[in-house]
């Protein structure tokens, strides 16, 4: 986690519960613990009593939970009473490794192509979902965000295009999707045309059910060479077409594009320029004001409910999410298509037919 210049002291910030993520239909996944925050800083006593806003936080590569000291920062621009849920990205079980629901074995992950290779949990996705609109409906809340950096953003897509109805924001910092459109000689060296079609079936199944959520946001640098503009751009690109399809002009979906010469601006780390850096300036500096919160809170003024508190519509489609070219659904078993994933994984490099690259996060 890049540090700030000047950490706030965690003022008004309390410590709800902790907890675990339980599986909700037997689907095995690794240990995903969590804590609930509260945070009240800088409100008058009658905003300390109205109604909460959810905001769930999705830690990136480095696996470190944040510090309360952020999650005050993030309160103070929402400038509302806050609860926050941090869980932490499920640990690596029976050979299994996670990039929150983004599920791969050892094999599928070299050169850090997890994010390719790898497929959807369905049971993570569907108890981490569970979990927050269990806290949702406790808590009365408002309405429910989720939000991360870099694997963090990922995250939020996932979450976001699995349940949109439990979602009224979804905010991906840095982040990217599942297979990638990058040409195959450059900046992950993903195998093409397999990755593009790894992330134009993502797009198909997954982002055009994330369209549904009230307001999508993507906040990306074009110099990020850690994690693609270019895939992000398409992601809101098609959040957008949907929103057309559909005749929905009360949704958001906004791309909202780090300059160059802040792309590199966080400070406190060794310098590497990546363009990857820009945490601080888009959700904790002054710049973030302007940058991305007066929006944010602009939008949640005025755009519609979540659909979870919206009346039922019966015509709603069945999520379907899309495994190695096979089409999978919420009632189909989840690791058994990571079996053969692998299996396809294994076959495809035997015949030579996928080239290994390289990607850091």
């Amino acid at each position: 986690m890049p540090k700030a210049a000047k950490l706030p002291p965690p003022e008004k910030i309390e410590l709800l519960l902790e907890g675990e993520i339980i599986s909700e239909d037997g689907q095995k996944f690794g240990k995903s613990t969590y804590k609930v925050y509260e945070g009240l800083a800088g409100l008058e006593a009658d905003q300390k009593k109205v109604k909460p806003y959810l905001l769930v936080w999705l830690h990136g590569m480095d696996n470190g939970s944040i510090e309360p000291g952020y999650l005050t920062t993030l309160q103070k621009r929402l400038r509302h009473r806050v609860i926050f849920l941090v869980p932490m990205s499920p640990l690596t079980h029976e050979g299994v490794h996670y990039n929150w629901a983004c599920a791969f074995r050892k094999q599928q992950n070299k050169k850090q192509l997890g994010f390719v290779h790898g497929t959807l949990h369905q049971g993570y996705l569907n108890s981490l979902t569970a979990k927050i609109s269990d806290l949702a409906y406790e808590f009365d809340a408002e309405r429910v965000l989720v939000m991360g950096y870099s694997m963090g953003g990922f995250g939020a897509f996932q979450l976001g295009g699995w349940a949109p109805d439990a979602f009224d924001v979804v905010i991906s910092v840095a982040g990217y999707g599942l297979g990638t459109l990058e040409p195959e000689n450059e900046m992950y060296n993903a195998p093409q045309p397999q990755s593009s079609e790894i992330f134009e079936a993502f797009l198909h199944n997954v982002v055009s059910e994330l369209s549904r959520v009230p307001v999508v946001l993507g906040v990306h640098a074009r110099k990020d060479s850690m994690s693609s503009f270019r895939d992000v751009r398409a992601i809101i690109k098609q959040c957008q077409e949907a929103l057309a399809e559909r005749n929905e002009e009360k949704n958001i979906a906004e791309l909202l594009v780090v300059s160059d010469e802040k792309a590199d601006s966080d400070r406190g780390r060794k310098k590497k320029i990546s363009g990857h850096h820009y945490f601080n300036f888009s959700l904790l500096d002054e710049t973030s004001e302007e940058f991305l919160w007066s929006k944010l809170r602009d939008y949640l003024s005025t755009a519609p409910l979540r659909l979870e508190l919206q009346p039922l519509q019966m015509d709603h489609p069945k999520q379907l999410f899309r495994s190695k070219g096979r089409l999978t659904c919420p009632e189909c078993h989840g690791p058994r298509y990571l079996e053969d994933s692998l299996e396809q994984l294994d076959a495809a490099e035997t015949a030579g037919k996928v080239k290994r690259g390289r990607v850091s996060y």
